[in-house]
């Protein structure tokens, strides 16, 4: 009987249900758990506290104070220098943003006045042309009327070296025209429209003009030969009075170009023993690929006076 009263018990207690879960976290075991950690947190909040009112009320630190002022001075160094730190980094990214805004502010600043430098730079050797041809107008006994070059055929490879200019008709501007800048000779003109003309160059290949030697007096013609800064002296005698570097000047027997307006200067003379004329380049006065302003000669002042263009 026993035995089976004892099967029987350890059976219903096999089949007994697990007794309620009951949490191991309370307030008690917590304050048991931690109460050395508390009462050091009690102790040093009471000395800071102490300490606050003290310092308040000017009276000297008690013997607790100081542990407690000896152990948060590490602690309020490393605070102040974290709070510092995030200050100074804030304050140096907003001074950086602020130079970058003042930097493109800059760029901008400057760029404009890299274009208002590049036109007065602009005006400004236009003005010195224009007081250059002005120069010449006062110092020729010509009548002139300023163009300004809008067009030209001076790519290379062609075959004709033209350029246009903006005045024509309504200036008085006629075929056959000697044209001209401060430096010298530029061409003359080929065909005229009425508000434009174009211009054949002294460098043209079917282009010739009277000339003299200004030293010696030796009459030549310069020729074109299609190269822009170079030209032939034709027709002259071997036996006439020249040397490398004279200065040319026109004629004026070719009926077109006034006399002593500045040609170019002999380059590259060649004397042979036989033969007729030598042979030699012109460098001229002119740099065909520099014009910007010409002259056209209307004619000798106190002449005919040109149409007005308004009429």
């Amino acid at each position: 009987m026993r035995k089976l009263f004892r099967r029987y018990i350890g059976r219903r207690g096999a089949e007994a249900p697990p007794p309620a879960y009951r949490p191991t976290w309370s307030v008690v075991t917590f304050l048991r758990k931690y109460r050395e950690v508390l009462v050091l947190l009690a102790l040093l909040g009471a000395a800071v506290v102490s300490f606050l009112a003290r310092t308040r009320q000017g009276g000297p630190m008690g013997a607790l104070e100081r542990p407690v002022v000896w152990l948060t001075t590490p602690l309020e160094r490393g605070v102040v220098w974290a709070v510092g730190g995030v200050v100074d980094g804030w304050q140096s990214y907003l001074s950086l943003r602020q130079v970058r805004a003042q930097n493109v502010a800059l760029e901008r600043q400057l760029g404009t006045l890299r274009i208002d430098l590049t036109h007065l730079r602009a005006e400004a050797d236009e003005n010195g042309r224009l007081r250059d041809l002005l120069g010449l107008a006062r110092t020729r006994p010509l009548s002139l009327v300023a163009a300004p070059v809008v067009g030209d055929s001076l790519a290379p490879g062609a075959l004709s070296r033209v350029i246009r200019v903006g005045a024509g008709l309504g200036s008085g501007v006629r075929r056959d025209m000697a044209v001209v800048d401060a430096d010298g000779v530029v061409g003359r003109v080929l065909a005229v429209y009425p508000s434009s003309a174009d211009v054949q160059l002294l460098v043209d290949p079917e282009s010739a003009i009277a000339a003299r030697v200004e030293r010696s007096r030796a009459r030549a013609t310069v020729s074109g030969t299609g190269a822009d800064r170079r030209c032939r002296l034709d027709f002259a005698l071997r036996s006439d009075d020249i040397e490398e570097g004279d200065a040319l000047v026109t004629s004026g027997t070719d009926g077109i170009f006034p006399p002593g307006l500045p040609i170019g200067k002999v380059a590259g003379l060649r004397r042979k023993s036989s033969g007729m004329f030598l042979r030699a380049g012109v460098a001229p006065a002119v740099d065909v690929r520099r014009l910007e302003d010409v002259m056209i000669v209307l004619g000798p002042k106190g002449g005919p006076e040109a149409p007005d263009a308004s009429r």
